[in-house]
Protein backbone atom coordinates (compact mmCIF):
# COMPACT_ATOMS: atom_id res chain seq x y z
CA UNK A 1 0.00 0.00 0.00
CA UNK A 2 1.35 3.24 -1.12
CA UNK A 3 1.16 6.74 0.37
CA UNK A 4 0.41 9.70 -1.86
CA UNK A 5 1.33 13.10 -0.94
CA UNK A 6 0.29 16.04 -2.45
CA UNK A 7 2.46 18.89 -3.67
CA UNK A 8 1.62 22.05 -5.20
CA UNK A 9 3.77 21.53 -8.14
CA UNK A 10 1.47 18.71 -8.83
CA UNK A 11 -1.45 20.84 -10.39
CA UNK A 12 0.73 22.32 -13.11
CA UNK A 13 -0.26 20.48 -16.30
CA UNK A 14 1.85 17.83 -17.47
CA UNK A 15 2.97 16.41 -13.81
CA UNK A 16 1.42 13.67 -12.08
CA UNK A 17 -2.05 14.21 -14.54
CA UNK A 18 -2.61 17.93 -13.48
CA UNK A 19 -4.72 19.68 -14.96
CA UNK A 20 -4.08 21.95 -18.28
CA UNK A 21 -5.12 25.47 -17.79
CA UNK A 22 -8.06 26.86 -19.93
CA UNK A 23 -7.33 28.36 -23.38
CA UNK A 24 -8.51 31.89 -23.71
CA UNK A 25 -11.61 31.95 -26.77
CA UNK A 26 -9.57 35.03 -29.37
CA UNK A 27 -12.67 36.33 -31.21
CA UNK A 28 -12.76 38.29 -34.01
CA UNK A 29 -15.29 40.58 -32.62
CA UNK A 30 -13.15 41.43 -29.66
CA UNK A 31 -10.54 42.79 -32.06
CA UNK A 32 -12.79 44.84 -34.12
CA UNK A 33 -13.93 46.80 -30.98
CA UNK A 34 -10.61 47.15 -29.91
CA UNK A 35 -9.86 48.71 -32.99
CA UNK A 36 -12.90 50.98 -32.88
CA UNK A 37 -12.12 52.08 -29.40
CA UNK A 38 -8.59 53.08 -30.43
CA UNK A 39 -9.96 55.14 -33.07
CA UNK A 40 -12.70 56.80 -30.77
CA UNK A 41 -9.95 57.32 -28.76
CA UNK A 42 -7.33 59.08 -31.05
CA UNK A 43 -10.64 60.87 -32.71
CA UNK A 44 -11.61 62.26 -29.05
CA UNK A 45 -8.21 63.28 -28.57
CA UNK A 46 -7.88 65.06 -32.01
CA UNK A 47 -10.76 66.83 -31.53
CA UNK A 48 -10.35 68.29 -27.72
CA UNK A 49 -7.05 69.13 -29.24
CA UNK A 50 -8.67 70.92 -31.56
CA UNK A 51 -11.22 72.81 -29.80
CA UNK A 52 -8.19 73.94 -27.58
CA UNK A 53 -6.64 75.39 -30.44
CA UNK A 54 -10.09 77.60 -31.82
CA UNK A 55 -9.89 80.65 -29.60
CA UNK A 56 -7.68 82.12 -31.96
CA UNK A 57 -4.21 81.75 -33.68
CA UNK A 58 -2.62 80.78 -30.12
CA UNK A 59 -1.41 82.58 -26.84
CA UNK A 60 -1.35 86.07 -26.77
CA UNK A 61 -0.58 88.53 -24.20
CA UNK A 62 -3.12 91.12 -24.86
CA UNK A 63 -6.00 89.85 -22.68
CA UNK A 64 -7.69 90.98 -19.48
CA UNK A 65 -5.81 88.26 -17.49
CA UNK A 66 -2.37 89.07 -17.94
CA UNK A 67 -3.08 92.43 -17.57
CA UNK A 68 -4.77 91.96 -14.09
CA UNK A 69 -1.81 89.98 -13.34
CA UNK A 70 0.75 92.67 -14.17
CA UNK A 71 -0.80 94.89 -12.49
CA UNK A 72 -0.93 92.91 -9.06
CA UNK A 73 2.33 91.47 -9.34
CA UNK A 74 3.29 95.57 -9.57
CA UNK A 75 0.96 96.38 -6.38
CA UNK A 76 2.22 93.65 -4.41
CA UNK A 77 5.80 94.82 -4.54
CA UNK A 78 4.39 97.53 -2.60
CA UNK A 79 2.85 96.05 0.11
CA UNK A 80 4.94 95.00 3.99
CA UNK A 81 3.28 91.51 3.66
CA UNK A 82 2.28 90.17 0.30
CA UNK A 83 1.71 86.65 1.20
CA UNK A 84 -1.39 87.96 3.05
CA UNK A 85 -2.62 89.78 -0.25
CA UNK A 86 -6.08 88.51 -1.04
CA UNK A 87 -7.20 90.71 -4.69
CA UNK A 88 -10.14 91.45 -6.38
CA UNK A 89 -9.37 93.10 -9.54
CA UNK A 90 -11.30 93.90 -12.67
CA UNK A 91 -9.34 94.94 -16.30
CA UNK A 92 -10.92 97.02 -19.43
CA UNK A 93 -9.27 97.87 -22.11
CA UNK A 94 -7.33 96.27 -25.39
CA UNK A 95 -3.60 96.92 -25.51
CA UNK A 96 -4.21 99.70 -23.28
CA UNK A 97 -5.90 98.22 -20.33
CA UNK A 98 -7.20 99.96 -17.12
CA UNK A 99 -6.91 97.46 -14.11
CA UNK A 100 -8.87 98.51 -10.80
CA UNK A 101 -9.78 96.47 -7.94
CA UNK A 102 -8.76 96.50 -3.78
CA UNK A 103 -6.02 94.39 -1.87
CA UNK A 104 -6.58 92.88 2.06
CA UNK A 105 -3.34 92.81 3.28
CA UNK A 106 -1.65 92.64 6.74
CA UNK A 107 -0.13 96.14 7.32
CA UNK A 108 3.27 96.36 9.18
CA UNK A 109 1.59 96.09 12.61
CA UNK A 110 -0.50 92.51 11.57
CA UNK A 111 -4.03 94.58 11.21
CA UNK A 112 -5.73 93.14 8.14
CA UNK A 113 -6.40 96.59 5.95
CA UNK A 114 -8.32 97.13 2.52
CA UNK A 115 -6.61 99.31 0.01
CA UNK A 116 -8.04 100.48 -3.66
CA UNK A 117 -5.34 100.96 -6.54
CA UNK A 118 -5.70 101.38 -10.08
CA UNK A 119 -3.09 100.58 -12.86
CA UNK A 120 -2.55 100.99 -16.62
CA UNK A 121 -0.96 98.36 -18.34
CA UNK A 122 0.59 98.58 -21.97
CA UNK A 123 0.62 95.58 -23.53
CA UNK A 124 3.42 95.40 -26.56
CA UNK A 125 2.62 92.25 -28.52
CA UNK A 126 5.58 92.81 -30.85
CA UNK A 127 8.05 92.62 -28.22
CA UNK A 128 6.26 90.37 -25.43
CA UNK A 129 6.43 93.10 -22.98
CA UNK A 130 3.81 94.75 -20.73
CA UNK A 131 4.64 98.39 -19.20
CA UNK A 132 2.84 98.83 -15.75
CA UNK A 133 2.00 102.14 -14.60
CA UNK A 134 0.15 102.15 -10.89
CA UNK A 135 -2.13 105.03 -11.05
CA UNK A 136 -2.85 105.33 -7.59
CA UNK A 137 -2.80 103.08 -4.62
CA UNK A 138 -4.51 103.83 -1.42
Amino acid sequence: MGSSVYHPSMDRPGVFGGKPPKKKQNSAAWGCFGCLGLVALFSAVIWGLASIGSGGDGYTMNNKFEAIAQCEAQIESQLKAPSTAKFNSEATGSGTWTVTGTVDAENSFGAMIRSSYQCTVVMDEAKDTARTRIDYFE
